[in-house]
């Protein structure tokens, strides 16, 4: 069911994600490998994160704003590329989660989420989104190179993956008490 709240993190997952893709293409334009390839690629830590924690409504918020960058920036003509791409951008990551979630038998809630357990779903989100892409891409006759395309897109989705994890760790840490252990239960 669709309610207000869902709304809202559609609305707010779309405006954040294409604010940060705006933000990596002024930082990181001259590091592209190829229109759409990037060997730092800061949303998809986004992507990570509102996976995680918002689900679908999450993923209709990446392929909402995905569909306007496409729109906006790289529209060829074909309304199917650019559908296709940004369904490829919300909902790949869904599937990854999904498979993290059988793989690393994570919980629905993310309790049992480990820094160890994170570091590995980072790189099954690094690696399927690339290759759904770039096999949608060659599909759609838009990348010359299948393998070095979908190795460099891996490497900055995972790049950028960890930089918006550490980067979000560290911002965390200046909140007071946010980071502090609990106290242990000492005995006398």
């Amino acid at each position: 069911m669709v309610s207000p709240n869902n709304i809202l993190v559609v609305g707010l997952t779309a405006i954040a994600y294409f604010v940060l893709f705006e933000l990596n293409d002024a930082l990181f334009t001259s590091f592209a490998f190829s229109t759409g390839v990037n060997w730092i690629f800061l949303p998809s830590g986004l992507r990570l994160v509102f996976i995680l924690v918002f689900g679908v409504w999450g993923a209709f918020g990446i392929a909402l704003a995905s569909l306007i960058i496409n729109l906006l920036f790289y529209f060829d003509g074909s309304l199917v590329s650019a559908v296709g791409t940004a369904l490829i951008s919300g909902f790949a990551p869904l599937l990854a989660r999904s498979i993290c979630v059988d793989l690393f038998k994570l919980e629905l809630d993310l309790k049992n989420l480990t820094a160890d357990t994170l570091l590995k779903v980072a790189v099954v989100f690094a690696l399927l989104s690339p290759v759904l892409h770039q096999s949608w891409y060659t599909l759609r006759g838009h990348t010359e190179n299948f393998i070095s395309s979908t190795a460099v897109m891996a490497v900055g989705d995972l790049t950028g993956t960890l930089l918006v994890l550490y980067a979000a760790k560290f911002l965390l840490g200046l909140v007071p008490g946010f980071m502090e252990k609990p106290p242990q239960n000492s005995q006398f």
